[in-house]
């Protein structure tokens, strides 16, 4: 299929050109949900779809609505996508499985110019893989044909929708595919994801390892948790690393979090509210409203990326090194004047920037490419109520502020209750409910203590989400990988000439780890127990 090998070079390239001008893809996170933010690596794919003709289209598997009662016989049909660029039928090759998860909405890029696999992409030309991406339940209703129920907005709707189901549905998938195209015990299947994803995909090599040989786990948070304080702790960390062009200090840090101190002060009086008024905008009455406060300093007045912190991004304050250069520049002023100093400058390259491509939008018509005419289920909004509803009833991941913590934010507004209150608004679901359910979780995943082999977990040192995952090896069967200087999975993404070295390395010690793992014996509980793993080390 020469058309593909076509499409992997022509994506490579539009997503380097993307990149080199700021705009690389993005995780960012607000109230526990994952949310995209900025012109994407989506569009550059998109626009190499439109130039090339087309991504691979979707395939679709039948699946069981509920994995966890026989006596439900209602089915969906599940989205896949695949890559046999270089797939030779009867060949020893493993297979790779890209996890889906909760976003951007998938399509034939994951197979082709990936942002949570791309390490797999870019190894099939020398492994002869074959390579599949399977859409997660739920997260494909931007598609009606391929979402579980016909109306999310219905009572009830998300029953079916948890990571239970999910990996419910990656067994049912690979007994699928052995059939459907002929695989062998010789194939060995390999799950790689990042994120939400990544965590998919470890478990599903720990739930199902008579289906999955090994797996690579990228910046995923297996420990669920009610009340995050660590992801804000790490925010505020990561202002302080310097290397691998980070450009953090440990000054910045500290200016940070004495201008959020200050403006928490201002708050109080009539004086620093008027202060705040002629730095920030609004009226001084604004700034005494509680809500007000929240929104405007409980997550930082301003935008400090960590969890997507690129060092080859151009615009203003885009990154750890910009803003900290800002924010130790004492001609500005004191430490509230800088901070408003770099809400400013992001506000205003917002304002200035192109209008933005929304994650869901396709080429045109004359443009040349295939079109997939897609009809949203009723009641999808994009994913995010998919992705609150998980937190509610499995994982939690609440990002807290608390007073005594080393959020380097303005403390005590972004509490507990206030970031998840529309557990009980918009599910009914009360504080109790929400930590036995991410208690059960735990319990049934093990965590960040999980028992299992050919595991391998791979963390980014400025990613908050790092708090909540496995940073060192658990066991010689289990290895892990620390990256340091970088952000949420940045080494999963297309290889740029302006990765740092820190990724470039992750990615060939990635390799060299899954090479280890193919060269162990058969799935585990064939032979009795699995093979040790040789440790990565970069």
């Amino acid at each position: 299929m020469p058309l593909l090998a076509n499409i992997l070079a022509l994506a490579a390239t539009s997503v380097a050109t993307s990149a080199a001008g700021g705009v690389p893809l993005r995780y960012r996170s607000m109230g526990g949900r994952f949310k995209h933010g900025g012109i994407d690596a989506a569009q550059a794919m998109r626009a190499a779809r439109a130039e090339a003709g087309s991504f691979p289209s979707p395939r679709f598997v039948t699946q069981r609505l509920d994995h966890f009662d026989g006596s439900n016989a209602a089915t969906w049909e599940q989205a896949y996508y695949v890559n046999d660029t270089f797939w030779k039928a009867g060949s020893s090759a493993p297979v790779w499985l890209c996890v889906g998860g909760e976003g951007p909405p998938m399509d034939g890029s994951a197979v082709v110019n990936s942002v949570h696999c791309n390490v797999a992409v870019e190894w099939m030309a020398e492994t002869g893989a074959l390579m599949f991406a399977l859409e997660h339940r739920y997260y494909g209703c931007h598609n009606v044909s391929a979402c579980p129920v016909a109306d999310l907005s219905k009572p009830g709707a998300l029953r079916f929708h948890s990571s239970r189901q999910a990996l419910g549905d990656i067994a049912a998938f690979v007994e699928y595919a052995r059939d459907a195209y002929g695989l062998t015990a010789a194939n060995k299947w390999v799950t790689w994801g990042g994120s939400y994803p990544g965590m998919l995909a470890g478990w599903a090599r720990l739930k199902f390892p008579h289906l999955i040989h090994a797996s690579v786990s990228s910046s995923a948070p297996v420990r669920a948790e009610l009340d995050m304080q660590g992801y804000n702790d790490v925010v505020a960390a990561a202002y302080a690393v310097s290397d691998q062009g980070v450009g953090g200090s440990p000054a910045c840090q500290a200016a940070i979090a004495q201008g959020h101190k200050q403006i928490g002060e201002l708050f109080g009086s009539a004086a620093g509210r008027t202060r705040l008024a002629s730095l920030f905008g609004q009226t001084a009455g604004w700034y005494a409203i509680k809500e007000n406060q929240v929104g405007f300093a409980g997550q930082g007045v301003a935008d400090f990326p960590a969890q997507a912190n690129d060092p080859a991004c151009t615009d203003p304050m885009c990154d750890v090194r910009r803003i900290c250069a800002a924010m130790v520049d004492t001609a500005t002023g004191d430490e509230v004047a800088r901070l408003a100093h770099v809400r400013t400058a992001q506000l205003s390259a917002e304002e200035s920037g192109e209008p933005l491509m929304a994650l869901s939008a396709r080429p045109s018509a004359d443009s040349g490419a295939t079109i997939v005419s897609e009809k949203p289920a009723p009641g999808y909004d994009g994913g995010e109520q998919l992705w609150a509803w998980q937190t509610c009833t499995e994982f939690g991941f609440y990002q807290t502020c608390e007073v005594g913590s080393k959020c380097f934010y303005t403390q005590g507004l972004a509490t507990l209750e206030e970031e998840m209150a529309f557990c009980q608004e918009d599910f009914g679901l009360s504080k109790e409910v929400v930590a036995a359910n991410i208690a059960y979780s735990n319990a049934y995943y093990g965590a960040d203590h999980p028992e299992g082999s050919r595991v391998f977990y791979v963390n980014g040192e400025v990613d908050p989400w790092h708090a909540n995952s496995i940073n060192a090896a658990l066991s010689p069967e289990l290895p892990a990988l620390y990256v340091p200087g970088a952000s949420h999975h940045a080494w999963t993404h297309p290889s740029l000439l302006s990765d740092q070295d820190s990724v470039v390395q992750a990615r060939a010690a990635i390799r060299k780890q899954v090479e280890a793992f193919l060269q162990e014996g058969s799935t585990f509980g064939s032979q009795g127990s699995p093979a040790i793993a040789t440790p990565v080390v970069i």
